[in-house]
Parts: C-alpha cells; sequence; structure tokens
C-alpha cells in the first residue's frame, strides 16, 4: 500500500511540476486576497490580529480551488480516474485531496472525495 502512495505522490508532484504557471497563479492570487482584505475591515490593528488566522486559511481555501478543474481534467481525458477505482486500493488512499500527505495540490484544500465525485460526474 506505500508503494502505491509514493507512485501517486510520484506522479502528482511530476505533473504539478510541468504546470508552474498554475502554482505561480495560484500564489499570487492568494497574495492579493490576503492583501486586500485588511483594505475592507479597517486599519484597527487588534481586529487586524485577531482575525489574521482566519484571513490566511480563507484566501488558501480560495486559491487552492483555481487549480481543481486542472487536477481532475487531465485524469478525466486519458482514463485515469477509471482505473484508479478499479484499483483494489481503498479510495482514501487514491484521493488527492484526502488525508494522504498528497495535498501538494492544495496544501489547504481540505476537500474530500474530489475522486469519487469526479467518477460519479463523469460515470453517467
Amino acid at each position: 500500500m506505500l508503494e502505491t502512495l509514493l507512485w501517486i505522490i510520484r506522479r502528482d508532484v511530476t505533473i504539478a511540476m510541468r504546470r508552474r504557471t498554475d502554482i505561480f497563479v495560484t500564489l499570487v492570487f492568494f497574495v492579493i486576497v490576503v492583501s486586500l482584505f485588511p483594505l475592507g475591515i479597517g486599519p484597527e490593528l487588534e481586529t487586524l490580529r485577531l482575525i489574521a488566522p482566519g484571513v490566511v486559511w480563507v484566501g488558501a481555501l480560495l486559491a487552492s480551488m483555481l487549480a481543481l478543474e486542472q487536477l481532475f481534467s487531465a485524469d478525466h481525458r486519458d482514463g485515469t480516474l477509471e482505473q484508479m477505482l478499479l484499483t483494489p486500493q481503498p479510495l482514501s488512499l487514491l484521493d488527492r485531496q484526502g488525508d494522504s500527505p498528497l495535498a501538494d495540490h492544495g496544501p489547504a484544500a481540505g476537500h474530500h472525495g474530489p475522486l469519487a465525485c469526479a467518477a460519479v460526474r463523469h460515470a453517467g
């Protein structure tokens, strides 16, 4: 089972490195959201200190959603999603945004089950 997880991690990191512009766009979007958010709240330092962790998490979640479509589109086109569903490994191991350390595509995405959702969506 560990071999499968390592294979998936290696494959997804390779794919992510091929599309470096997606990583750059996601990071720029995150910086823009986090830097513009205080302008809407106001200059009170104590308020900004209080909401800063939430702003960072919301910015990370929004930024990670930018890459979700590209994350599974190539896998759907070439049949990888169907092959992953047919393996004897549990879906939680294959789920890229689950609790596996493979959350590299969206470090704070926290979306559980996109593999299953994509398979159900495209099955019909």
